[in-house]
């Protein structure tokens, strides 16, 4: 089992990098500024895990603090989604933005309360501190940014639009990422309950799943009109 997990590791890489290509080839990414990043991160984070081991402790620590960065990274690239469609919803998406920001704010005051509490019981206990701080806030951050866009993807239904090639893939891919990320938090949780093994097969079904989405998406963007916005929209726009 661990060989394959190996193999899949390798496997996700390459299919997140073939996602950070395409946006670049594309040229993608003078819209979508956010969503470039967020690929750029996720091979970035690929590699740092095949460079220390995918159960090494260094790779674990790397992988907490990193889901701080993801805190941020997850509701600007929801933002960034409809860069192609901001006429249309620009006011519900500036609504809907702060009210996902303020979510974040509080669940992040929560979690740090929650987190403090639950280290008070040792000395030595930044590392709790940390894991259940990381944790509540990577969830936080998924359930918040996609609740935006299922909010967005329901006016876009209501209002019978039809978005853009290209907001639509990234609607559904973030839908879908977001979703397993969401899985992935509670998996983390609950992983002791679970014997190695299940808790390995549980995990390749996710990541397999992840490569599947990651894949559709690189395969179904296309390059923008040229009618459309060279660079990302303000927020006041």
């Amino acid at each position: 089992m661990s060989q394959v997990n190996h193999w899949f590791d390798f496997a996700a890489t390459a299919i997140d990098l073939l996602l950070l290509l395409r946006v670049l080839t594309l040229k993608l990414h003078r819209t979508y500024f956010f969503i470039a990043l967020a690929c750029l991160l996720s091979v970035f984070f690929d590699g740092v895990a095949l460079w220390f081991g995918p159960d090494s402790q260094e790779n674990f620590r790397v992988f907490l603090y990193s889901r701080f960065l993801y805190a941020f990274v997850f509701p600007v690239a929801a933002w960034d989604v409809f860069e192609e469609f901001t006429p249309h919803l620009a006011k519900l998406r500036r609504l809907a933005i702060s009210r996902t920001i303020t979510s974040l704010v509080l669940i992040t005051l929560f979690g740090l309360a929650l987190s403090a509490f639950l280290a008070s019981g040792g000395e030595a206990d930044e590392s709790t501190f940390i894991k259940t701080l990381a944790i509540f806030v990577w969830t936080g951050s998924a359930a918040a940014s996609l609740s935006f866009l299922w909010v967005m993807h329901k006016e876009i239904r209501a209002q019978k639009l039809t978005p853009p090639r290209n907001t639509f893939v990234w609607l559904v891919f973030y839908e879908l990422i977001l979703l397993g990320e969401i899985a992935n938090c509670f998996l983390l949780q609950i992983s002791g309950i679970f014997n190695q093994m299940v808790a390995e097969i549980v995990m390749l079904a996710l990541m397999t799943y992840g490569m599947g989405v990651t894949l559709w998406c690189a395969i179904k963007l296309r390059a923008l009109h040229s009618e459309a916005p060279s660079e990302p929209a303000k927020a006041d726009s």
